[in-house]
């Protein structure tokens, strides 16, 4: 059993690895080490090697026989399920919190976009990547089905790690994404119907899967 200090290094490894996945340190198939990441967190093997099958067991890496760790390559299709479901989620808790944004709550929404479209003509993907998970947190904030709000606030790091090691910075979407955002504001600022809301923000992330699956098989038919 855990001790909370013993967790608590755990948790450092899996924060530390996650951020990696993210920000592109650590690309898709590239083989871990798990000596490697304890002398770089400067914790021991033990709670590094458990925070590994955390990520594991969250479809981020993949423990491989007698051949170590590396970073998860999932198919298409695997994706395409991920983000599906989040879409569904998502969809149905910002149509819940809709009514509940406040002025101030949108108009911290649209600075975060407007840093979006500056991180993509900067090139800066990471940034690009954080303001993307803090404009979705704001809009499903005040979401009252807690349970559904505290199962996307927990998965979403997850699902930036799995678009990040699968697709990539992908720029030629963002000023779509850009403007879907501006428009499903503009929307809830108007006081648009839950239903509506909801459809909004499910085809937003639908949208944005079909173009990040059609760029990834492009790229594999060119590989």
């Amino acid at each position: 059993m855990s001790t909370p200090l013993q967790s608590n290094k755990t948790q450092l490894v899996y924060d530390y690895v996650m951020q990696r996945i993210i920000d592109g340190t650590f690309a898709a198939g590239e083989s871990l080490s798990i000596a490697g990441i304890a002398e770089e967190t400067g914790v021991s093997l033990i709670p590094t090697r458990e925070a590994l099958r955390r990520l594991e067991s969250e479809g981020l890496v993949e423990f491989m026989f007698h051949r170590g760790v590396r970073v998860t390559e999932l198919t298409i299709e695997e994706f395409r399920e991920i983000m599906q479901t989040e879409a569904v989620l998502e969809g149905l808790a910002v149509g819940l919190a809709a009514p509940l944004l406040s002025t101030e709550d949108l108009h911290r929404a649209r600075e975060v976009n407007h840093r979006m479209n500056e991180a993509y003509e900067a090139g800066d993907f990471t940034a690009y990547n954080q303001g993307s998970l803090e404009f979705h947190g704001i809009l499903r904030a005040p979401c009252p089905n807690r349970r559904l709000h505290d199962m996307l606030d927990r998965g979403q790091q997850r699902v930036a790690a799995v678009r990040a090691s699968v697709i990539g910075y992908r720029g030629e979407v963002a000023q779509r994404l850009s403007d879907e955002h501006e428009h499903l504001l503009d929307r809830i600022a108007a006081g648009a119907p839950t239903a509506e809301v909801e459809q909004l923000m499910r085809a937003h992330r639908e949208g944005t899967i079909a173009a990040d699956s059609e760029g990834l098989r492009r790229t594999v038919q060119q590989a």
